[in-house]
């Protein structure tokens, strides 16, 4: 399956590696490889999150990655990421 990044999920996770590699490198590529490693295993089907519905009305999908969410759509032959935001912020979903 194809993954794609909407722009906001890919300034999301830069903004993420970015904040924690002037606090803590390792931690940085630690986030990174796990939101890597869930995309794929969301792109392969291992698992569904839970439907949510965000403040736009649009109907998506979410998985934790702790301490952020991937928040995203399975199309025919595509995984979107919509999202990867920091569960602490205001909810995007209502």
């Amino acid at each position: 399956m194809k993954v794609v990044f909407a722009p906001e999920a890919e300034r999301d996770l830069l903004a993420a590696v970015e904040f924690l590699s002037g606090r803590n490198s390792a931690a940085a590529v630690r986030l990174y490889t796990n939101v890597a490693d869930i995309v794929g295993r969301l792109a392969e089907g291992d698992f569904e999150g839970p439907e949510q519905r965000l403040r736009s009305g649009a109907i998506v999908r979410s998985w934790p990655v702790t301490p952020y969410r991937i928040y995203y759509l399975r199309e025919e032959a595509t995984l979107r990421i919509i999202r990867i935001y920091h569960q602490a912020r205001r909810p995007i979903t209502r």
